[in-house]
């Protein structure tokens, strides 16, 4: 009797989670949620016939009530991405009008059937059809409200909540139910293997929320990362324009110098312009400098650091045997990597009065299946006792260190580990160079070996 009643109960909370889920949606503005993730709105759909049930045989009435809507409020607020506080008003909105809808039909219930209501009710199968009445009409009234497109309470659709916080509390909460819950089971004699079950499918339905969140996070973070790449393409290519629109203005400038040259016309004025034009094209080739690396965020970048490098009279040589569009490494994790290399790089000539020429060179070439990145520079040499300490967190070569400095290298370091790499340094009286390993991707590995093979 027990089992049957408890397969009932499931029933029917199962026929009452889905208006309310339509509900909810409809409030927080998430309708889209049924087409684009139908299989998170199935487990709530499931989990809340579970949790139902399970509350229904292990608080008396009233308390029971309250873990279910606790447990709506947090589970819909992680399945949905819904800040916690608008879960909270959408879920009592949602109960308010489920609750409104069986208030209406019990009582016109009981106006046709009489005092007798209660104890039909408390059959079975009477309790079951009169779910399935319930429900039809509840969808009823929701179908209009979907087709009048009815806006109870305006959210910001940018809100969205950390899911996080909510995860460990709905953890944190099914605990204490448990904990709660088993005097209640032992005085009341319940079946302790039906209890058994359902807590086995509650912690099933946790981890599945849990992997569901983590995915979710892990989503999240690549369409951030490729939004903060676009960012920093688009900052390189205005500042690019930024450069050409100046460009554009010295070629102004030289034009009208070279006609008043022709207006004058002084003695030897024809070898005045040819040397002038000389040292005007040499200035161009050294200052327009346009890269194909095979990654175009790398071209930006190097692009933009080479612009520093002439301001600052540093030669920057790049040179690529082999595109970088063979190396296993996520985009953004790559701009960081040589973006802290090269800023590096360039202020190592800041330590100290250098002698010579300055140079900085970039260079990546295949050897044995593995993708080598090389950035050197001819600054000071880098003690051996520093060289072991260059990559941990805080630890700075700068004379002038300041509370940011320390980290760039760390998170280099974090960067080609992540993306399965490693870096190594050598320094010398000569040159100091990072060498960065990478994998290769595996359809060049593939090409390589057959190759090879012919």
């Amino acid at each position: 009797m027990v089992i049957e009643k408890f397969a009932s109960k499931v029933f029917v909370s199962f026929l009452e989670a889905i208006p309310i889920l339509l509900m909810y949606l409809k409030i927080v503005q998430k309708e889209y949620y049924l087409k684009k993730h139908k299989g998170r709105m199935i487990l709530f759909v499931i989990m809340h016939a579970v949790f139902a049930s399970w509350a229904f045989i292990s608080f008396p009435k009233g308390e029971h009530t309250i873990a279910i809507i606790g447990s709506l409020i947090i589970v819909l607020s992680i399945l949905t991405s819904t800040l916690l506080k608008h879960s909270i008003i959408a879920v009592l909105i949602s109960i308010i009008y489920i609750l409104s809808i069986e208030l209406v039909c019990i009582s016109i219930f009981s106006m046709c059937v009489g005092e007798n209501s209660i104890l039909l009710l408390n059959n079975i199968k009477a309790d079951i059809i009169f779910s399935i009445v319930l429900n039809f009409i509840r969808l009823g009234v929701l179908a209009i409200i979907y087709k009048v497109n009815i806006t109870f309470i305006k959210l910001n659709s940018r809100d969205e909540e950390d899911t996080i916080t909510s995860y460990w509390i709905l953890g944190i909460a099914i605990m204490l139910v448990y904990i709660s819950s088993m005097n209640i089971i032992i005085s009341n004699k319940v079946n302790i293997v039906l209890y058994q079950v359902i807590l086995i499918f509650m912690f099933m339905f946790f981890v599945i929320i849990g992997v569901i969140d983590y995915k979710k996070r892990i989503d999240l973070n690549k369409i951030r990362n490729k939004f903060e790449l676009k960012k920093e393409y688009a900052n390189n290519l205005e500042s690019i324009i930024d450069i050409i629109r100046r460009e554009k203005h010295d070629f102004a400038n030289h034009i009208n110098t070279i006609y008043a040259m022709c207006v004058l016309n002084k003695p030897n004025t024809l070898e005045h312009i040819k040397e002038y034009l000389q040292r005007t094209t040499n200035n161009l080739e050294s200052s327009y400098k346009f890269f194909d690396t095979g990654n175009n965020y790398i071209d930006g970048l190097i692009a933009m650091k080479s612009n520093y490098a002439l301001e600052n009279d540093i030669y920057l040589d790049v040179e690529f045997d082999e595109s970088l569009e063979v190396v296993r490494v996520e985009d953004n994790d790559l701009v960081g990597i040589i973006s802290n290399i090269l800023d590096n790089a360039f202020q190592a000539f800041n330590q100290g009065n250098h002698e010579g020429k300055k140079i900085v060179s970039t260079y990546g070439y295949v050897e044995d299946n593995k993708y080598y990145l090389c950035i050197a520079n001819n600054g000071p040499m880098i003690p051996e006792e520093s060289a072991k300490k260059i990559f941990e967190k805080g630890f700075s070569t700068k004379k002038n260190q300041k509370k940011d400095h320390g980290f760039g290298l760390y998170i280099v370091r974090n960067l080609v580990r992540k993306n399965g790499g490693d870096i190594s340094l050598i320094s010398s009286l000569k040159e100091t160079e990072f060498l960065i390993e990478f994998k290769l991707k595996e359809e060049y590995c593939r090409k390589d070996l057959s190759e090879n093979l012919k």
